[in-house]
């Protein structure tokens, strides 16, 4: 792995146009909506990608690091945004349909960064976000 393949993964042709078709359904949002959708998970798109550049490939090791904290950070974000909209629903019926188009395409990126990591590392990962508190971590 190294920077200039997360780049070419991150802004591969197919994030963008599984971006686009999922914010296509989005009947009830205004093209404002949309837009500020899709310069959200960009930002966060290319935030992660500046934190790889700053940090370069002379260190594959901390590369690697980088690469599964970022993760980790839009995996939580992923999760608390689901666990939101659960929430919602459960004490008002219905969810903010926003929180849910954002879920929607920062699991895009989140499928797209895990590719970089090892299955056990994946693993490790889970466990740890599926209970965060546990006594065993």
């Amino acid at each position: 792995m190294n920077t200039i393949n997360l780049r070419e993964a991150l802004f591969h042709p197919e994030i963008d146009s599984s971006w686009k078709e999922t914010l296509s359904y989005f009947q009830e949002g205004t093209e404002v909506d949309k837009i500020t959708l899709h310069q959200w998970v960009y930002r966060i798109r290319d935030e992660f990608i500046a934190h790889a550049d700053d940090v370069g490939d002379d260190d594959p090791e901390e590369l690697l690091i980088s690469v599964a904290l970022g993760y980790i950070e839009m995996k939580s974000q992923w999760q608390m945004l689901n666990t939101q909209i659960n929430y919602q629903v459960f004490r008002r019926g219905e969810a903010n349909i926003i929180l849910t188009y954002k879920s929607s395409l920062l699991s895009v990126l989140v499928d797209a960064i895990g590719k970089f990591l090892s299955q056990e590392d994946l693993s490790k990962i889970h466990e740890f976000l599926l209970n965060p508190t546990a006594d065993d971590f």
